[in-house]
């Protein structure tokens, strides 16, 4: 069985609640890791017996840029600390994977062996934060890349390995109807299996998008055929006038396909 989740609108979490609790077979979701700030966040989510199996983005974007450019070792140990202090909060309603937006683009390709050892060396630490459930950490790429020369994963990669730990790895945004015509499942799998830790399908009800039956079942079952250990994560675009109901109703729909 592979866990599955689903992505809640980070500004109207409270409305997403009782949608997710009625699941009950899915009952987890992803946010973003500020969302900890507030103890009430994960009060509620215990409350009703949510589980949040993803906290996204521990490393705010500024953040990231600034780890692109430059950092001394005193603000790394600064900002390891402020890490551990989300990831504790986050670790009381079961997360597996924190994963965090790296901005790789912003490496010039010349530079790049100094700032992969700077990337695994700020990583490496964080798997000693003091939790008492087992976790791992997820590098986010994007597939279709963000354009075509882009790095991103080359470096993403480069980190993985550098750092030498199978708790480091990746957390794929995949947008489905981006890769149509793009490549196939298998060569995608094949080029990052041995990394990944999350799958983020990302999809708009409001423009009319899904994740149809036939590619789920597809994916489904070449990660089961692997073994995968990781997270599945549906991810829709949503609003106000979204229909909450009915949006956990097809990730239970899908989270069916994995289990």
């Amino acid at each position: 069985m592979i866990n599955c989740a689903i992505r809640i609108n980070d500004h109207t979490w409270q409305d997403w609640l009782e949608p997710v609790a009625a699941t009950r077979r899915l009952c987890a979701v992803e946010c973003d890791a500020g969302l900890f700030a507030s103890p009430d966040f994960p009060a509620q989510l215990n409350k009703h017996g949510i589980r949040c199996l993803h906290a996204r983005d521990i490393l705010p974007g500024d953040t990231a840029a600034f780890l692109s450019e430059s950092a001394t070792e005193d603000n790394l140990l600064v900002l390891r600390r402020n890490l551990f202090g989300v990831m504790i909060s986050a670790a009381a309603t079961d997360t597996q994977v924190f994963s965090l937006q790296l901005r790789l683009d912003r490496i010039a390709p010349e530079q790049s062996a100094q700032h992969i050892e700077r990337h695994a060396r700020l990583l490496q630490p964080l798997l000693a934060a003091p939790l008492d459930t087992p976790y791992q950490l997820a590098i986010q790429v994007s597939q279709p890349r963000p354009y075509p020369q882009s790095h991103e994963w080359d470096f993403a990669l480069a980190i993985c390995r550098q750092a030498k730990s199978p708790r480091i790895g990746l957390a794929l945004n995949f947008y489905p109807d981006d890769f149509h015509g793009q490549g196939e499942l298998k060569p995608l799998l094949n080029s990052c299996f041995e990394h990944l830790h999350v799958v983020c399908f990302h999809y708009n009800p409001l423009l009319g998008e899904t994740l149809f039956d036939d590619e789920q079942i597809a994916w489904a079952e070449e990660l089961k055929s692997r073994d995968f250990k990781g997270l599945v994560v549906f991810c829709p675009e949503t609003d106000s006038r979204s229909n909450l109901s009915g949006v956990c109703e097809d990730a239970l729909s899908w989270a069916d396909f994995y289990s």
